[in-house]
């Protein structure tokens, strides 16, 4: 699992859940009627995970023949809260753009009264790889707490093509309720990496080597090392050059 993508889901999967079992189900149930009519409606795809039990409802529409993914039924239940089949089709720089938002959004969700989570998602745009039209879906996440404990027990995430396909859309975090954007992506992220590590990224992409990087940073060769190996563990990527074309593409360097 890569690294973002893990850090999200041990704070998603690792919460101290309540036992009411009757207002899980009831929250449950909920949820899947508003995926199942999304799906009748939007012919896109719904994926409702139950982070208390670490699986997820895949509800699909014409969507999903589209792309040839979720092709057994279409309504399927999954032993993860991550719908890698649908990610396995999409630009993986805007899956990683995505798990950040996630990220933010989980943060975010703690700081606001209870009775305003229902007003807010994140909604990002998604590229399909490989796809010489520029094709891309739409992607909505809803969080959905428990009253009592005040977790997050469901994530619903609701994808449709984006019809207007415009290059301009970045993810965000919006209220519904009254329109305003919360947080844009491009920003936020770029606190995935810490200043240091943006400047010696920065200072690589500029042909600098490590030993020219410490002398101007006044740090150790070694301490140059280690950020540059946090800086490939973070990224998931193999190497300094594939590091520096993604945090460019990502406008953090």
């Amino acid at each position: 699992m890569k690294p973002i993508q893990s850090d999200l889901n041990q704070k998603l999967l690792q919460q101290e859940f309540s036992s009411n079992v009757n207002n899980e189900n009831l929250q449950l149930q909920k949820c899947q009627e508003i995926a199942k009519n999304f799906v009748e409606l939007e012919n896109g795809i719904a994926v409702l995970s139950d982070l208390q039990n670490n699986k997820s409802y895949v509800y699909s529409g014409r969507l999903a023949e589209e792309l040839n993914i979720f092709q057994d039924d279409t309504t399927q239940e999954i032993e993860s809260i991550w719908e890698d089949e649908l990610f396995s089709q999409l630009n993986a720089e805007d899956v990683l753009q995505k798990h950040l938002l996630e990220l933010q959004f989980f943060q975010f969700i703690k700081t606001i009264p209870f009775e305003e989570h229902k007003d807010y998602c994140v909604v990002s745009r998604l590229r399909i790889a490989d796809n010489p039209t520029q094709k891309a879906l739409l992607h909505k996440m809803f969080y959905f707490t428990n009253a009592n404990d005040k977790n997050v027990e469901l994530a619903l995430c609701l994808y449709h093509f984006d019809f207007l396909n415009s290059s301009l859309h970045h993810g965000m975090i919006i209220n519904t309720a009254n329109s305003s954007v919360i947080h844009q992506t491009e920003a936020g992220n770029s606190s995935f990496l810490s200043v240091r590590e943006k400047e010696i990224l920065k200072m690589i992409q500029d042909g600098k080597r490590s030993k020219e990087i410490a002398e101007l940073l006044f740090i150790s060769i070694n301490t140059v090392n280690r950020h540059r190996q946090n800086i490939l563990e973070k990224l998931r990527v193999g190497n300094m050059t594939e590091a520096c074309t993604m945090a460019s593409k990502l406008n953090w360097i």
